[in-house]
């Protein structure tokens, strides 16, 4: 096996992810000799495959309070100073990457490409002079006499200095791994227990599958143990296998962490939200005097996606056949369920399909400074590896620029 002997001017990368290219360049910008070693067959993968190809890549508004730790958030925040909104977007546009508006204050490339951040930050690397060993896949690492020894399965390589940037075990199909929290391992740190975040939810519940494929903007409740926990409004997906959306990614952390406790978990869902139970039940008297000598169907029809009717009255327990049939009770059950959809989760949707892993390598053995070990001298951590996870909304991405922004600014 080859061995390549680095000078002291060098830095050992591991992963071209996000935090692993960004922080090539600003490394390679302070004159070092940047090499990034990657396991894959090329560049930037979850990034081309974030936010459905369009890649949420940051968010105008950026604060602790989107970002979830074990450890305290003021070493978040102080990372994120490092990088507010004005100076990713400027950072970006200074090597060509412009930006827009998507939802709310989410923003994106303007091409509304992934490939196009991924492509831009890979050949910014590549013009600066950054070395890129592709399919090269890290097995061991150790250090004697203040020089780290990368074992991969093509060469060994030797540096002062070492960044881990190797991701998480999330999107496994995209080559993530377990890696990053081994080689941390290996050098004492701590590892706060991970577990699937940003993922959606799957139920037994057989009769919410006949729902595949129904969108809606709903407000949805989270319930642990029969609490509830936390309600948001937005976009909900019912599927073949239980629920997605944007705002099921946003409930899953806490709803993952339940389910690992063994805790009971279910979702309530509000089909018309801009209306109280009230409104709802009016609406309906009133249609059933205008349409009683219909079939019940259309007592809903226009009212709320047409897959959702026969459920509606199922869970309702609505036997009848004509509009004009239907009891008082019957209205008030209609009513009920409408405003109170209940699925019962039994699991996520696994690390294959997470956009994000929660737990990590823990923040109480990093310098909040500049993202070294307080356990190992010129060994650095940044993005995903670490025990931060962010909230849907381009957070997590924002969290890999900062923290590798903030590893390189440390380098003279």
């Amino acid at each position: 096996m080859k061995q390549n002997l680095l000078l002291n001017k060098e830095i050992i990368i591991i992963g071209a992810g996000a935090s692993g290219l960004f922080s090539a360049i600003f490394l390679k910008k302070k004159n070092y000799n940047v090499i990034v070693l990657e396991k894959n067959s090329k560049a930037g993968r979850k990034i081309l495959a974030s936010g459905n190809g369009k890649c949420n890549i940051t968010n105008k508004n950026i604060s602790n309070k989107f970002f979830n730790t074990s450890h305290d958030k003021h070493f978040v925040q102080k990372v994120l100073d490092n990088m507010p909104y004005t100076k990713i977007k400027k950072l970006f546009s200074d090597i060509g990457l412009e930006m827009q508006v998507g939802d709310g204050t989410r923003m994106y490339p303007a091409s509304m490409q992934a490939s196009s951040v991924s492509d831009i930050l890979y050949s910014t690397a590549v013009r600066y002079g950054v070395k890129f060993k592709f399919t090269c896949e890290v097995t061991s690492i150790s250090k004697k006499n203040n020089e780290f020894k990368i074992i991969t399965n093509e060469n060994i390589f030797l540096s002062k200095y070492l960044v881990v940037a190797s991701g998480s075990a999330a999107m496994k199909k995209l080559g993530s791994s377990n890696s990053g929290y081994e080689f941390a391992k290996y050098f004492n740190h701590n590892i706060v227990n991970q577990f699937a975040s940003l993922v959606q939810l799957k139920s037994d519940d057989k009769s919410i599958y006949a729902l595949n494929g129904v969108k809606s903007k709903s407000n949805v409740s989270l319930i642990i143990n029969s609490k509830c926990i936390q309600t948001l409004y937005g976009d909900i997906l019912f599927t073949k296998y239980g629920l997605s959306g944007n705002t099921i990614l946003d409930l899953s952390r806490k709803a993952s962490q339940a389910l690992n406790n063994k805790k009971h978990v279910e979702i309530y869902i509000d089909i018309i939200p801009n209306h109280n139970h009230d409104d709802v039940h009016k609406l309906l008297l009133k249609r059933q005097t205008k349409l009683k000598e219909l079939e019940i169907r259309f007592l809903l029809e226009s009212v709320i996606n047409t897959k959702l009717i026969g459920y509606i009255y199922e869970k309702a327990n609505v036997k009848v056949k004509y509009i004009k049939h239907l009891s008082k009770n019957d209205i008030l059950n209609i009513v009920l369920v409408i405003k109170k959809i209940i699925v019962e989760i039994s699991s996520t949707n696994g690390f294959d399909n997470a956009e994000v892993t929660a737990g990590g390598i823990s923040l109480e053995d990093i310098n909040e400074n500049d993202m070294q070990s307080k356990k190992e001298k010129n060994l650095y951590f940044c993005g995903e590896v670490l025990d931060v996870d962010g909230d849907c909304g381009g957070y997590n991405f924002h969290w890999a620029w900062a923290s590798a922004y903030t590893l390189a600014q440390s380098f003279k």
